[in-house]
Order: structure tokens, then sequence, then C-alpha cells
């Protein structure tokens, strides 16, 4: 299945969702680890989870009563891959002129 790179910059635009990516780059956690970490109520965390699976960011498995969270590697390749095809693009674009 290929990553909607629109659905997952959408995803990761709230800031408290990037700091949920930045904290699962270093491992996976429960929704209960993320929630103390953030000056939000569980239920908000829950809520961005959610949207952060919806996009493909973040996959999420039960073990027992707790819900692990982990990122999906391929959603932040496909972000790094269309930012280096823009820069690409960017740097062998001809300089634009301004019409008199």
């Amino acid at each position: 299945m290929a990553i909607d790179v629109g659905a997952v910059l959408a995803a990761v635009a709230d800031g408290s969702r990037r700091r949920m990516v930045t904290r699962l780059a270093q491992g996976p956690a429960t929704t209960g680890q993320l929630a103390e970490l953030f000056p939000i109520s569980r239920p908000a965390v829950s809520q961005h989870l959610k949207i952060l699976q919806t996009a493909d960011v973040v996959r999420t498995t039960l073990v027992g009563r707790h819900r692990w969270h982990e990122l999906n590697p391929d959603a932040l390749h496909a972000i790094a891959h269309w930012a280096a095809d823009v820069a690409a693009h960017r740097e062998n674009a001809p300089a634009l002129r301004s019409t008199p």
C-alpha cells in the first residue's frame, strides 16, 4: 500500500503529534506512557494517535490490556523522499524573472 504523503504531512502538522512522533522515534510506547509526557488528557492523546494511525504514521498493537504504538518507517521515508524530490527540482529549476 502506498503512503499518502499529504495525509502524513497533515497528520504531523500539529505540534503535539510531531512531539509524539519524535518520542516514538526512540522506540515503542503505550498510550499511558505517552499520556504522561504531554500536558493534555489521555483521551486527547488517544485522539492524536488515532489521527497518526489513520495517516499510517503510527502502527498500534494490542498486547494484553495495553496498546503499544510504534512509528511506521515507510511514512517517514515517504515524506523524506518527497522533500528530497522537491529540493532536487528547486535546485534544477531556472531562476524566475520578474516581468517589467
